[in-house]
């Protein structure tokens, strides 16, 4: 894609975002500020392909499963591993996570494996503790890794990964944030790639009026306002179906008498 189109579309989406976000109290969600790297890595794995209230339970789940230690800056990722030594990924899944999702509907793995391995790559770049993990940010080796875990080919989980550990520079251009984008720019055609460069572009236009925002930011803020309207939007379609489902009884109500 030219320049100019990148600009055209990148004027849209911020012209949308003054028009449809509340900008003036924007703050990023509990999640960027997890103490610990495994507490990263389990959210980045479990996040993909299903609503963020199943990976907040999950999350929820391993810290009362493991205590004070799950939420400790010093929970090291090779700590973390030792799990595995007593418990299956098959086991982990089942009872510590209390989450059977896979990576893919089709051979996919159980994500738990994947935290496994997600984990292992972290691992093997010497990293353990949050404090360091600036080391895995465009790590070649490290990339490469997580790229060849199955479900994690496409890189959303590594952009989003990297939020997580603190980069302000990345997106996670998931299906709210290409969904918000196709309404801002009236575009179909947007790839998650380029999702991720209108973000970032669109950033540059909203910092002349709040000079502190942020890729990281305005992914998030515009992930909870998409989320709110499928809610809204979910809601309004099941009062509709209620509504058409009594007025059908009543037809055939009144067919019959």
């Amino acid at each position: 894609m030219n320049t100019d189109r990148l600009e055209s579309l990148s004027e849209l989406t911020a012209k949308y975002c003054f028009e449809k976000l509340d900008l003036d109290s924007a703050e990023l969600g509990s999640e960027y500020s997890y103490p610990n790297l495994p507490l990263c890595i389990i959210d980045t794995v479990f996040s993909i392909g299903v609503s963020y209230a199943s990976t907040r339970n999950t999350v929820d789940r391993f810290c009362r499963f493991l205590g004070a230690e799950g939420t400790s800056e010093s929970f090291s990722v090779s700590s973390f591993l030792s799990l595995y030594h007593t418990y299956s990924p098959q086991r982990m899944a089942a009872e510590v996570f209390g989450n059977k999702q896979r990576t893919s509907t089709v051979n996919g793995i159980l994500k738990a494996e994947a935290v496994m391995m997600f984990s292992e790559a972290v691992r093997a770049q010497d990293v353990e503790y949050l404090k360091d993990s600036s080391f895995l940010l465009n790590n070649e080796e490290f990339e490469k890794s997580v790229l060849s875990i199955p479900g994690q080919r496409s890189g959303i989980s590594l952009r989003y990964f990297y939020m997580l550990i603190g980069s302000d520079d990345f997106v996670k251009p998931d299906r709210m944030i290409l969904r918000f984008l196709q309404t801002a720019t009236e575009c179909e055609s947007i790839t998650p790639d380029l999702a991720c460069r209108i973000v970032q572009s669109a950033c540059k236009f909203l910092r002349h009026s709040f000079p502190n925002m942020t890729p990281r930011l305005l992914d998030n803020i515009i992930w909870r306002f998409q989320s709110e309207e499928a809610k809204e939007n979910a809601g309004t379609n099941k009062r509709r179906n209620h509504e058409e489902n009594c007025r059908n009884r009543k037809v055939r109500s009144s067919e019959v008498h």
